[in-house]
Formats: C-alpha cells, structure tokens, sequence
C-alpha cells in the first residue's frame, strides 16, 4: 500500500513537470533609439505567481542571480552598467527577489548604420517561497535599427521543461556518490545501519531547500542517537558553492553530489522536477513518507520514536 500512494505520487511529480512547459517566466523586449547611433533595450520579464526571479547582484546570497551574457557584436559598444527596476519596486528600495515582473534596461551605441541584431542569453531560476525549478537559460535576438523586426528566441535549454516521463519504478534503490572530498559512499552502509534515513534533494542556490536544511538540523540532533540519520543529494554543479553551503549552514550529516545538476541518474530516476525534494525510507529501503518538511517532518518523527 505504502509503495503504491508514493506511485500516485510520483505520477503527480511528473504530472508537475509537465505543466512547467509553460514556464512562469516569460520574457519580452524592445529597442529605441535615444541619440545618434544610440539604442536603449529594454528585456522585460513577466512572472506568475506564486514564483519569483532574483536580482542580477544577489551572488553570495541565496538565490541564482540572473544573468545577461551578450555574444561578441563588433558593431556594439555597451555604456555604462545595465539597470533593473521591479515592477513592484518604489523608488531606489532593494528587493531580494522580483515577484511580478522586473525590467532590466542597458543602453548601446553602434559603431555604423549597418542594421545590427543583438544576440544574448539569459540565465535565470524561477522559485516559489517552498521550492525552486532547475535553473533556465534561454536564448534570444534582437534587432536594434530594425523597428519593425521583434525579438525572436532562437534556442531554448529549459530544464524546467525537460522530461516528463514518470519514474519508471516506485521503489527505492541505495546509490553510490562522492562526497564533499571525493570519497564515494554506499548509501545503503546508512541506511541498513539507521531505522530511518531522509533523503533530501536540495542546493546551494535554492533559498527554500536551505532554510528547511536549518530546520532540519533540530530534528537531526534530537533523533540520531535513536537511529535517524540524514542524506543530502545535492544538485550542484559548482563545488565551491557546495561547499559552501555546507559550511555556512552547518550541516554534519553525510552530504552527497555528483555535481550534475538535475542530470544526475538519481535525479532523473525519481523524475525530481524542482527541488527541496525528499524521501524517509526504513532500515529495510522502504519509502515510508515523501516530500515532509518542517512541522510534517517533526510530526512523522516523533511518531515513528
């Protein structure tokens, strides 16, 4: 019975990924010229609720800055920095995260008259205040002296929208993966030793992912010496950023990553789609609960102790 609800819930994962085809964020952008050869662009993106994007500036917090990479244009030069106003923001006041939409304005001079497009990518992650969609990047042109061409994408790499196969099976299998010193570890060496073991599935980058993983820290101290222990699968691809992580939080169970992201085998293997994600198995490998987190985490434990 239990493996069979968490096959309903696996269905409903990959159902989840399904409709993140329609991604929350949509972009649009404009040109207009200001002085002789000199263009403003405006790239303005529009975001659903309940999600969120972040400022170009918020590396070293949590939360994946958005990022503007602009492909070599020997026509263009760019002036000064390019700016960002939220559609909610007022005045000069800072926003950690931008809910409704945001504009991010650059101005650009060209070297000639020659009809010049402007080619770049945008790197940017979408998150709830519970979760976060893998990271996406899109590419984009745009006609600068043109007025009557519009922005076209030309590429698209979306994890967000990749697979939505579901998982070919419910149960759980143990896995081998490095540690933070490169060492590789036998899930099943905890698990066959704990009488329950989380499984959580985070990231660095992913503000809901830590906040729980202090949380957790609580719960990890008061059930260990009664048989609980902690796995952390991180979906990293930056280990200086995991480590990082690691450190600054303070976490002491076993952390785990092959620092690839949402392609990691295991990833793929429970169709994990966005992330805190989480599994509590028993001594035995069966999955008892899915996806509890603070109170529902602290609930289960103290009724299974």
């Amino acid at each position: 019975m239990k493996r069979y609800i968490f096959s309903i819930i696996i269905c409903q994962l990959a159902f989840s990924a399904f409709a993140q085809n329609n991604h929350p964020v949509s972009w649009s952008f404009s040109s207009k010229q200001v002085a002789p050869l000199t263009y403003q662009i405006k790239l303005h993106a529009t975001i659903k609720e309940p999600y969120h994007i972040y400022p170009q500036g918020s590396a070293g917090s949590m939360g994946m800055p958005t990022e503007f990479l602009f492909d070599q244009n020997d026509n263009v030069e760019f002036v000064g920095e390019m700016q960002e106003k939220g559609d909610e923001q007022k005045d000069e006041a800072h926003l950690s995260y931008y809910s409704k939409g945001v504009t991010f304005t650059q101005t650009l001079k060209l070297k000639s008259e020659k009809q010049t497009a402007l080619s770049f990518t945008i790197k940017f992650m979408a998150c709830t205040n519970q979760m976060c969609l893998p990271p996406s990047k899109k590419q984009f042109t745009l006609s600068l002296n043109d007025q009557g061409k519009d922005a076209g994408e030309v590429k698209e790499e979306d994890a967000a929208s990749s697979s939505t196969k579901a998982v070919s099976t419910s149960e759980y299998e143990d896995f081998e993966m490095a540690d933070m010193d490169g060492k590789m570890i036998f899930s099943k060496n905890i698990t066959s030793k704990s009488k329950y073991t989380f499984i959580d599935f985070w990231a660095s980058w992913c503000a809901p992912c830590r906040a729980q993983g202090r949380e957790l820290i609580t719960m990890y101290n008061t059930y260990k010496p009664k048989g609980f222990e902690v796995i952390a699968v991180s979906l990293d691809s930056d280990a200086k950023a995991w480590r990082k992580a690691v450190e600054a939080d303070k976490y002491k169970w076993t952390n785990l990553s092959d620092l690839k992201g949402f392609e990691s085998a295991i990833s793929k293997k429970y169709n994990i789609t966005a992330i805190p994600r989480n599994l509590l198995i028993d001594q035995k490998g069966n999955i008892i609960a899915v996806d509890l987190h603070g109170k529902e985490l602290e609930a289960k434990l103290t009724e299974l102790f």
